[in-house]
């Protein structure tokens, strides 16, 4: 296992220990664009799927979080190009295994004109942690046991934790600070944003766009950045465009400064020597749904699927070609451990072998060629988020070996809203039996709450895993560090692969594409980051 140096990383691991959901993630520079900086532009951006409801504290979708960086301040910045960590809202920081404090700046304020002061900070995590506000964050960027204090004197936060938890500064350095009234109205948030970012939000207009304009005064982002820096844009608007191709085509014409694009259309972006930013990430992650009664809590149902599919050729098909196998769950850049968790865990692919494991277990073929066990169907009800014909295209190989193998599939796709839905609402846990969603975390810590405990609406343990030996092993690797946890995490992550629970299959590589603009710092949309240039 390796241990990535990055100095944030380094100094975290060495004494205790970033989502996207909510991660930053990349592995090229930044775009720089090229031109003179242009004054008070318009920067015009894609997203590929609607935010939905758009508080940052309270949802996991992607699309909300990315929507975020324009709008709302974090702690710190780990640089993704030198492994530095940089202040933002803190100016000074320290951690121990059970603790993190941070020294905030003084003069950060908030789009109503409010100090956003260590006591905002402090009733953010607070915020989180508190299982009544049902938060999305919650055991995800702050442990659940956490809490934090504030000293008004020297504007310090105190984050602890009654055991040691992994990553904690990292963690909490991902948790977009949102203002106080932000958090005594988290309703009034889901429409506009409450922020001490950049921008400020002043149009939202559901699965069409989200407009932002730029605040006054601004003097606090990374590398001094402020509201009077060249090139930052007036304006912003996010649009959303679904289509792959014709998220390309308006980036190629102008009529979009920047946007993610993957698959064949990156052929004809190359061609135009536009300014890159790359970002690899999980795509294809495959979960079993392990509620009693679900066909797929049977070991051997989820084992007999796996070895019914040619990882190599669907993640192939997934990615169209332009992505690789998955070699753990935590793919997002920066890393803090580098580990295969995949290989010799899975079942080899072999068709023969997959329908005998069903028939070992009393999964029988009937007239129809269809099985059942004791009279019951084995239906396999999958759910997918579509990526574009690429992922659909996937999905049917999938459909077909199942088929062939004599399950009964029912298939459903969505956007990202659609299928968190269905997975994560806790309407009913039972409703799916296999989900291809990808979960989006630079830390191994990151998939606990979503690999183990509480289910939905309670928890985010959307598969209902019980895993007494990842329990025990995450119990393990919370308490060491550097790369003894490194190698704990690993095998952690192995004992949920190796029974089938979850299969990562395909990394992608998406691109950021940008026309006229770029990015001072970073490799995600965020607001001080986002350059104009002639």
């Amino acid at each position: 296992m390796k241990q990535r140096s990055y100095a944030l990383l380094a100094a975290a691991t060495g004494t205790v220990l970033a989502l996207t959901a909510c991660s930053s993630g990349g592995s090229s520079g930044s775009g720089s664009g090229g031109g003179e900086p242009v004054t008070d532009g318009t920067f015009k951006l894609a997203l590929v799927a609607d935010p939905g409801a758009l508080n940052p504290l309270m949802t996991a979708a992607s699309p909300a979080h990315q929507l975020a960086r324009l709008s709302y301040d974090y702690l710190l910045h780990p640089d993704p190009d030198s492994g530095v960590t940089k202040p933002w809202l803190a100016e000074k920081w320290e951690e121990t295994t059970t603790s993190a404090s941070f020294t905030i700046r003084d003069g950060v304020t908030c789009t109503d004109g409010s100090a956003l002061t260590a006591q905002t900070v402090a009733d953010n995590v607070n915020f989180i942690t508190n299982a009544a506000n049902k938060s999305a964050l919650r055991g995800v960027y702050a442990p659940a046991t956490a809490s934090a204090t504030a000293d008004p004197a020297t504007r310090t936060v105190t984050v602890t934790t009654p055991e040691p938890s992994p990553f904690l500064l990292l963690n909490l350095a991902r948790i977009p600070i949102m203002c106080e009234a932000g958090l005594k109205d988290p309703t009034a948030a889901n429409k506009t944003t409450f922020g001490s970012g950049m921008f400020q939000m002043t149009e939202a207009v559901a699965n069409d766009h989200y407009s932002y304009v730029r605040r006054d005064g601004y003097n606090w982002g990374p590398d001094g950045t402020t509201s009077d820096t060249a090139g930052v844009p007036k304006n912003v608007v996010a649009s959303i465009i679904t289509n792959n191709s014709t998220a390309a085509n308006q980036v190629l014409s102008g009529d979009l400064n920047a946007a993610a694009v993957s698959g064949p259309d990156q052929d004809r972006m190359n061609a135009a020597n536009l300014d890159t930013v790359k970002q690899p990430a999980p795509a294809g992650e495959m979960f079993f749904n392990h509620s009693p009664g679900n066909p797929t809590s049977d070991p051997a149902v989820r084992k007999a699927l796996v070895q019914a599919l040619n990882l190599d050729d669907l993640a192939e098909i997934f990615t169209a070609g332009r992505g690789t196998r998955s070699t753990t769950m935590v793919s997002i850049e920066p890393r803090a451990c580098i580990y295969d968790s995949v290989a010799g865990n899975l079942p080899e692919f072999d068709t023969s072998a997959a329908a005998a494991t069903l028939e070992s277990a009393g999964w029988k073929v009937g007239a129809d060629g269809k099985r059942s066990k004791d009279g019951t169907p084995l239906r396999i009800r999958m759910v997918y988020e579509t990526f574009g014909d690429a992922t659909d295209a996937a999905a049917d190989v999938a459909v077909n070996a199942w088929n062939d193998l004599g399950a009964t599939i029912e298939l459903t796709s969505g956007d990202s809203n659609k299928i968190l839905d269905v997975a994560l609402s806790g309407k009913d846990n039972t409703a799916w039996d296999v989900v291809w969603e990808p979960i989006n975390v630079a830390l191994p810590s990151m998939l606990v709450p979503f690999l183990s405990g509480p289910v939905p609406a309670a928890g985010m343990n959307f598969a209902s895993i019980s895993n007494p030996a990842y329990d025990a092993a995450v119990t393990k690797a919370s308490g060491l560090t550097g790369e003894d946890a490194c190698a704990a995490w690993a095998d952690a992550e192995s004992e949920i692969i190796k029974a089938n629970s979850a299969v990562p299959f395909a990394d992608k590589i998406t691109t950021l594409y940008f026309n006229n603009a770029g990015l001072a710092f970073g490799r995600n949309f965020i607001g001080s980051a986002l350059r104009l240039y002639q």
